[in-house]
């Protein structure tokens, strides 16, 4: 599964995608991998050398993937696209995220100012600030490590023996935020293996 966080601004139909991460879940051994792509790889975009973000603009999802697939050397199933709107939806939609949160997350003109601390409780807002945050000094390798950690938290809410039965009216629920090209059914099938899977499970 193809997962691209897009940046999509008024008047847009595309978007670069801010965040792109492959994830691989395999239900016989109740293990998931997931690898994250930074941004500013360097892949041919259609026959002119670019960055991979800009897959998206010039192909929506459907050509991101043939570009990750190529770049990975790897079959593809499906894509999940999510706009900032809808990320805080979601986050907000479970109860927010829990996540140790290192101090100094503030960007005013890019809207962000989380709350440093251990286990903070991350709303919508807080926790797209926390993955959009870049002001590091190896910039979007560090946020990729810590859109990584956030990815474990999220999990851990998802996970929770409260939650798991909640799954298939929340999936109703939060596809209205989502584009992609995996139906309901399947979005199902993956949560009826939840049971199987703990924060652990996901490298």
């Amino acid at each position: 599964i193809l997962v691209l966080g897009v940046d999509t601004r008024p008047g847009e139909k595309e978007a670069r995608s801010d965040t792109m991460l492959l994830v691989s879940i395999d239900p016989k051994i109740d293990r998931a991998a997931v690898i994250s792509i930074p941004r500013d790889t360097k892949v041919p975009i259609k026959g002119a050398g670019s960055k991979i973000c800009h897959a998206n603009v010039v192909g929506g999802p459907q050509y991101a993937v043939k570009v990750v697939e190529d770049l990975l050397n790897t079959d593809i199933d499906y894509y999940v696209k999510i706009d900032f709107k809808g990320f805080e939806k979601i986050v907000d939609t479970l109860g927010g995220v829990t996540v140790d949160v290192p101090p100094g997350m503030k960007k005013l003109s890019e809207g962000i100012n989380v709350p440093a601390g251990k286990q903070q409780l991350l709303n919508g807002h807080h926790a797209l600030g926390f993955v959009r945050f870049r002001d590091y000094p190896m910039a979007d390798i560090e946020r990729t490590q810590q859109q990584q950690v956030f990815i474990k938290a999220l999990a851990a809410e998802v996970l929770q023996p409260k939650t798991i039965p909640k799954l298939p009216k929340l999936i109703t629920q939060l596809n209205e935020y989502i584009d992609t090209n995996m139906g309901v059914t399947d979005m199902l099938k993956i949560a009826s293996w939840a049971p199987g899977f703990t924060v652990d499970s996901i490298a």
